[in-house]
């Protein structure tokens, strides 16, 4: 599983799309959590989630089909991924 760590809310998916697998992980961080509202994105991969310390400072409320995790979460995500990616 590739952790895939997304900051830019003006992020390209199809570029995207072409990085991601089904068991992928994709973490909205900093800016890119106001992405976590919208349900119109089709995303490439099943499991999006979100840094819950990012939302609570924008003030954002994701949407139901996406998680929001600790930080001592991301930690351990990074520790389990095979591989991870900052995507901007």
């Amino acid at each position: 599983m590739k952790l895939i760590n997304l900051t830019n809310p003006a992020v390209d998916l199809t570029q995207l799309a072409r990085l991601c697998e089904q068991a992928d992980t994709v973490l909205l961080r900093q800016d890119a959590v106001y992405l976590a509202h919208r349900n119109d994105i089709t995303w490439p991969c099943n499991n999006i989630i979100a840094l819950g310390t990012d939302v609570r400072i924008r003030n954002v409320s994701p949407i139901a089909a996406i998680g929001v995790i600790s930080a001592a979460e991301w930690v351990e995500l990074t520790v389990t991924a095979t591989q991870v990616l900052l995507w901007r």
